[in-house]
């Protein structure tokens, strides 16, 4: 932490300096990591073949140790998300990002923008310091914002450009002081294929639009799109385990999984337990999605990845199959939405403010309307396609 001169603009900074010998080490342990799981890979009672895992993360910290290729991927990150994804419109970032400082990044040293708050991991007893009951209707509220901004993130690179952070977790992902969520250290990040993003975005509207969880043609439909991404099972496995993976790993609201598997990751019934080999390409996709999952069960609120993920899959599909008012790209006048956007960061900001400023007793009793209309929303949304009994 620190502050830049007026050269620089004279505000505060956080700078990341690399240790001596740090990339040898961390390789090093990597590559003993993957000398333990490969003789592993086969044993039954692993829920997943962790060589893969670690093969992919091999790749991904051979540029950790890159500074300048971390700011790239810094702005790289903040650009897609400030743009539409046909990049004619300013939107609004569901996260904050920090910025890199031009003239003060190295291979080995990194200044960038301060993100004031503290990381997830110490949000709650940061929370207890303050006072505040982890179990109010405040911070309930804030949970559900939390999902929503981590959400809309990632399914907007994951789903949009494929180009993604790839080492989410509590530590990386921070509390600012004014309520919103940020995110830090682009040195993980990965790149997937345009064909994996358009299948997955199927898999999202698949998920979506399926009638029951138990029907025939919906199930083989999500579960060829997995196959599709390089989901490979045992020879064993029930039909429905390819549809039960896609289910498990991307709908956590679904309660009953096909063929009779069990949710829970290490339950000798998991759907993962069928998985002979998963597409290396994805693994990190799959981090990200355990991460939100993992976020939501830990929170109790049911939350399906594809169904927020759908709409934003809905536009990536339409848009590879030209599907799109081109018309979009050349006309620079004010649009509507880019209006509406505006708008919203100045009413949420008034809100913020205004809510700061009232009395505790009345900020939990709108806090809890607002969970309210929230959940009765969620149930609306994840009861749709569920045929009656």
């Amino acid at each position: 932490r620190a502050v830049l001169t007026e050269k620089y603009g004279g505000r505060e900074v956080a700078v990341k300096i690399q240790r001596p010998s740090i990339e040898s080490k961390l390789l090093g342990d990597i590559a003993n990591l993957k000398a333990i799981s490969k003789p592993l890979r086969n044993v039954d009672a692993l829920p997943l073949d962790y060589y893969t895992v670690f093969c992919e993360l091999e790749k991904q910290l051979a540029d950790e140790f890159d500074f300048i290729q971390e700011a790239v991927a810094m702005d790289r990150i903040y650009n897609s998300l400030t743009r539409s994804s046909d990049g004619t419109e300013v939107t609004e970032p569901p996260l904050v990002l920090p910025r890199p400082v031009p003239g003060l990044v190295s291979k080995r040293v990194l200044v960038m923008d301060y993100l004031k708050g503290v990381p997830l991991s110490r949000a709650r007893e940061e929370m207890e310091k303050r006072g505040i009951d982890a179990n109010s209707p405040e911070s309930k509220l804030f949970g559900r914002k939390l999902l929503k901004a981590l959400t809309y993130g990632f399914g907007r690179n994951i789903l949009e450009t494929g180009f993604f952070h790839a080492d989410p977790h509590p530590g990386n992902i921070f509390v600012l002081e004014n309520g919103d969520i940020g995110l830090i250290d682009f040195g993980q990040v990965k790149q997937i294929s345009g064909r994996n993003r358009e299948t997955l975005a199927k898999v999202m509207v698949a998920l979506t639009d399926r009638v029951g969880d138990d029907r025939p043609e919906d199930l083989e439909k999500i579960g060829n799109l997995a196959l599709e991404l390089g989901v490979e099972l045992n020879e064993d496995a029930q039909d429905e385990a390819a549809a039960a993976v896609a289910m498990w790993l991307f709908d956590g609201s679904t309660e009953v999984l096909p063929g009779g598997y069990d949710t829970g990751e290490l339950s000798p019934n998991s759907p993962v337990k069928e998985l002979k080999s998963f597409p290396q390409d994805l693994v990190l996709v799959g981090r990200s999605s355990i991460l939100i999952k993992g976020i939501s069960n830990r929170l109790g609120i049911p939350w399906s990845l594809a169904k927020e993920w759908a709409p934003i899959a809905r536009d990536v599909l339409n848009a590879n199959s030209g599907q799109v008012d081109m018309t979009s790209s050349v006309d620079k006048r004010v649009r509507f939405r880019t209006v509406l956007s505006t708008f919203k960061q100045w009413a949420r900001g008034r809100a913020n403010h205004v809510g700061k400023s009232l009395p505790s007793p009345v900020r939990s009793q709108v806090a809890r309307l607002i969970i309210k209309m929230e959940e009765r929303k969620s149930r609306r949304n994840l009861t749709r396609h569920v045929p009656p009994k």
